[in-house]
């Protein structure tokens, strides 16, 4: 049986380039928990979810390209591929989503302090309204006197 060295070129390079996708959607993930997801259980399901992505990913890699055969090498061209892209083209999109996380944050916090201290006078001013009505409807009853005649 003859071994074609051009496939295993193949799922190298494929491997290669899947590696480079996955730090890019490991950096989308970086990027939503930098700027949402704050929740330790959130992103707990979130890591779950880029290993079943990994996961799947490598499955059709090795699906398409041997035959359904894992090789060890596809498994370092995606390590090389993912560090490749962790420290080059990773490290700039950290630098830059920092760089727009300073810039925003102090803007939406200060929308959102807004936002709940208009809130807070609307709540305050329902249970305000609420608790005149009941003591305006106690006072029609005449506190307990008129039940009972006025004794």
């Amino acid at each position: 049986m003859a071994t074609n060295y051009a496939l295993h070129f193949l799922l190298l390079f494929a491997s290669f380039i899947n590696g480079m996708a996955l730090g890019l959607i490991y950096d989308l993930f970086r990027i939503s928990r930098m700027f949402f997801l704050r929740n330790k259980v959130v992103i707990f399901f979130e890591d779950i979810a880029y290993c079943l992505i990994c996961t799947l990913s490598y499955m059709l890699l090795f699906y398409n390209y041997s035959n359904g055969r894992m090789r060890a090498y596809a498994f370092v061209g995606g390590i090389m591929g993912f560090c490749l892209y962790y420290f080059t083209l990773g490290r700039f999109t950290r630098f830059f989503c920092e760089k727009v996380y300073e810039f925003v944050f102090p803007i939406i916090h200060r929308l959102m302090t807004r936002i709940k201290g208009y809130l807070y006078l609307i709540k305050k001013r329902i249970y305000t309204n609420i608790q005149c009505d009941l003591s305006a409807r106690r006072a029609l009853v005449g506190f307990g006197l008129l039940k009972n005649g006025g004794r």
